[in-house]
């Protein structure tokens, strides 16, 4: 039977105090929405509506940010209550018919076993409506589930609603249904207002069904799979249960975390086996890293790649990839657009930024290499600078293959230091130094043939760093 998803986000969520939405904050990776659209995606809906503010352009930019595709946005203005919600997603709908799930946009904490269990418990039952319901330890503002004598689902009462009788009532409506779409249609002409905060209750939906002589299903869940966010003190404890889950399943998909309490990793990241994390590691956005690599610790990766058998210590690393073996930190710094070959490094101390640096290519400390190409086996000395702004513009350094850069120079951009080219200690070089030549002095001076100072690595042999 064909399956139409609803996604109620149009609350503003005043308790966050924001000038965000409240759907749009975002926990371990994705905005709340984001996650509540994972959840429902492998159910493989025919069509996923979501119920927006007025400020619709915004949630539409950034799921799409976060790679949503396919959505039917539409406006609830003013918000009038979750019925009034549904009616405005039906209204998209047209004559649509078979089954409709609707869940909230502030539960992250949904997942799909959850979801297809519910939605196969409707169809068991042939019921006209079917709910998730959950008991609370602390049922303080959710609605109640009132049931007969025989356990049978009567009503669903709001918080504000119920009598005192009813708020001991410990089994909450967790707002996640499926409805036979024809038969809510119906429903919801029959919903008033005509309550304390005078909106339109879905949940008096329940109760009509139940007077019509209809069957009215509750699949029962835990708690923790449903918490919604409401304040930020919500938001921080649905996302520490979300990494928490991320780390679990990456251990049991072969991943080593050593200590999974400090380990922080999103839920849009790949993470491959036989990788090794240590504690204080955050790995964030579209990170990959993969098979044998290993972070930490203290590192922090946003968006990028790490290839097999690469290391991270104690740095930062946006935007980049790390070609294989490479080696990042400790106290590093990369900045978008920074490559390294296989065998690289960056050590101690060394900032990067729109920077190549080639297969076995060294700059062990102190240095700063931004908007620079570097060819395979050169060493940059500690203290290296390549100056690349003339206050204007930014201008690009080449290093070419096998050249040595000496301590404390500084290469004022645009310049090119040839092949097996070397500079001397403190040399500013200005021009370009020719392959095999030698660089001194400020302003440098080429000397013709007195470079090649990295023989071992001609010889075969790993060249010396500086």
């Amino acid at each position: 039977m064909s399956l139409t998803v609803v996604v109620l986000a149009a609350g503003e969520g005043k308790r966050m105090k924001s000038s965000v939405q409240k759907v749009l904050h975002k926990a371990a990776g994705r905005s709340l929405l984001g996650h509540v659209l994972a959840s429902v995606a492998p159910l493989r809906p025919a069509r996923t509506i979501v119920v927006t503010s007025a400020r619709k352009d915004e949630v539409g930019s950034s799921l799409e940010a976060e790679g949503f595709r396919g959505l039917d946005l539409v406006v609830q203005d003013p918000p009038r209550g979750t019925a009034d919600a549904t009616r405005v997603a039906l209204e998209a709908l047209d004559e649509v018919q078979g089954q409709i799930l609707l869940v909230p946009g502030d539960a992250p904490l949904l997942n799909f076993h959850s979801l297809k269990a519910l939605v196969l418990e409707h169809e068991a039952r042939h019921a006209a409506a079917s709910f998730m319901s959950a008991r609370a330890t602390d049922p303080t503002g959710y609605g109640r589930v009132i049931r007969d004598e025989d356990g049978r689902v009567l009503k669903i009462v709001e918080h504000r609603e119920a009598t005192e009788q009813e708020r001991s009532v410990d089994e909450i409506n967790t707002s996640v249904y499926v409805f036979d779409l024809e038969r809510l249609r119906d429903a919801l002409g029959k919903v008033d207002d005509a309550n304390a905060q005078g909106e339109f209750y879905l949940t008096d939906v329940v109760e009509l069904f139940h007077n019509e002589g209809d069957v009215v299903a509750a699949y029962r869940t835990k708690e923790a799979a449903v918490q919604g966010v409401n304040s930020r003190s919500q938001l921080a404890r649905v996302t520490a249960e979300l990494r928490r889950r991320e780390c679990e399943r990456l251990m049991e998909g072969g991943v080593t975390i050593i200590d999974p309490a400090t380990t922080y990793v999103d839920a849009t990241a790949t993470v491959a086996q036989d990788v090794v994390i240590h504690p204080f590691s955050f790995i964030e956005g579209a990170t990959v890293i993969q098979r044998g690599a290993e972070i930490g610790p203290q590192a922090r990766l946003v968006d990028s790649e790490v290839e097999e058998g690469a290391r991270v210590s104690y740095a930062v690393v946006i935007e980049s990839s790390l070609g294989p073996d490479s080696s990042v930190g400790p106290f590093a710094s990369l900045r978008p657009g920074t490559r390294l070959e296989r065998g690289a490094k960056l050590g101690t101390f060394v900032e990067s930024k729109k920077t190549v640096l080639g297969a076995g290519s060294k700059a062990n400390h102190l240095s700063y290499l931004g908007d620079t190409e570097i060819g395979e086996g050169v060493n940059v000395g500690a203290g290296t600078i390549t100056t690349n702004w003339d206050g204007e513009n930014k201008h690009r350094t080449v290093i070419e293959d096998d050249a040595y850069i000496g301590s404390d120079t500084m290469l004022v951009a645009p310049v090119r230091v040839g092949r097996r080219a070397a500079t001397g200690a403190g040399a500013v070089v200005r021009d370009d130094v020719p392959d095999d030549a030698l660089a001194v002095g400020v302003p440098a001076r080429i000397i013709e043939g007195k470079g090649n100072r990295m023989k071992k690595r001609d010889e075969g042999k790993d060249s010396a760093g500086q």
